[in-house]
């Protein structure tokens, strides 16, 4: 027969065990802390740069062009970027038909659609593709004798590519090429019918074909 005192020994001392937690084990795999995402692209970003602006068109320089836009996310990988630039080149005697040298500035109101190769990463290139609402302005170096004669403003597709490099935070570098393909012409000054009668097949039609290379800052939000 078991001892009475043994028997309350073991009750005893299952009582203390049982009040008494055991330690947690140490983690065998601890957490690894998540190292946020960098260079994702932005919900929303202002643009500011400023570059080369070159003419295929007989008779027109290089010139320079500068200018900003605000850009928005559409979807993982996509964006839209409205801009407004400044441009100018000169322009030889003859060029375009006009009778002195002069000076071609340009005032574009563009809306490009951006598609990127990627959705996050420090280097981001993309392609674009847009439309654009072109005023041109023509300045003669020496005041012609005769009717003052302009640009028609118009419309124009823009095509071309390009990179965003993000220096830290939500500062970037960004570069661009891109061709703005305006098709115009000249009229006299002052214009007379609306523009919605001028049959452009019937004008002398100018291809002002003009490659912009230019670099700049983002800033993403």
């Amino acid at each position: 027969m078991i001892a009475v005192s043994t028997v309350i020994s073991a009750i005893a001392l299952n009582l203390a065990l049982a009040g008494v937690e055991p330690a947690a084990a140490p983690a065998l795999n601890p957490p690894v802390p998540v190292r946020a995402e960098h260079g994702r692209l932005p919900r929303l970003a202002v643009e500011l740069d400023s570059g080369a602006v070159f003419f295929g068109e007989e008779g027109f320089g290089s010139g320079w062009k500068y200018g900003g836009g605000v850009f928005f996310r559409t979807g993982r990988r996509t964006g839209v970027e409205v801009l407004l630039e400044k441009s100018g080149v000169p322009m030889e005697a003859g060029a375009a038909g006009l009778p002195g040298s002069g000076r071609m500035s340009m005032t574009s109101l563009l809306l490009d659609g951006q598609l990127y190769m990627f959705d996050n990463g420090r280097v981001l290139p993309y392609a674009l593709a847009g439309i654009g609402f072109i005023f041109i302005g023509y300045s003669p170096d020496v005041p012609a004798a005769g009717p003052e004669m302009d640009f028609v403003d118009r419309l124009a597709l823009q095509i071309g590519g390009g990179v965003v490099y993000r220096v830290a935070g939500g500062l970037s570098i960004s570069g661009k090429a891109r061709y703005n393909l305006v098709k115009t012409w000249i009229e006299e000054l002052p214009a007379t019918d609306p523009r919605r009668d001028d049959d452009p097949y019937a004008q002398n039609m100018l291809h002002l074909y003009g490659l912009e290379l230019a670099f700049g800052l983002r800033f993403s939000f």
